[in-house]
């Protein structure tokens, strides 16, 4: 009798890998190891997302450096006057300068 219950015993456990293992185990190791597959791949889906972002932030970063850059340039003085010479404008030859006693609009 002995020996028939250790024939079941040893019937209802598997090697694998050089361990014994019972046959019970074997749903929950395939659980783990679907669990830890499934992890795994979310976690590189999720680090390859994580990159994209990343990439997309050093853009949006350059982009508003070269926008802050054009908003110093446009707002300089110097670019104003060369500006201002492409539309025509001249710097003033004869400036007359009009004080507050002298009538400007005044009918005679």
């Amino acid at each position: 009798m002995r020996t028939r219950k250790k024939n079941n015993q040893t019937n209802r456990r598997k090697t694998v890998a050089g361990f014994n293992i019972p046959m019970a185990l074997f749903p929950i190791l395939a659980i783990f190891v679907i669990a830890t597959v499934f992890f795994a791949i979310e976690a590189s889906t999720l680090g390859a997302h994580l990159a994209k972002l990343e990439n997309e932030e050093a853009i949006l970063i350059q982009e508003k450096q070269e926008y802050s850059n054009q908003l110093i340039n446009s707002s300089s003085l110097s670019g104003m006057g060369e500006k201002a010479e492409q539309l025509g404008f001249k710097k003033p030859s004869n400036v007359i300068y009009i004080s507050e006693k002298e009538a400007v609009a005044k009918l005679p």
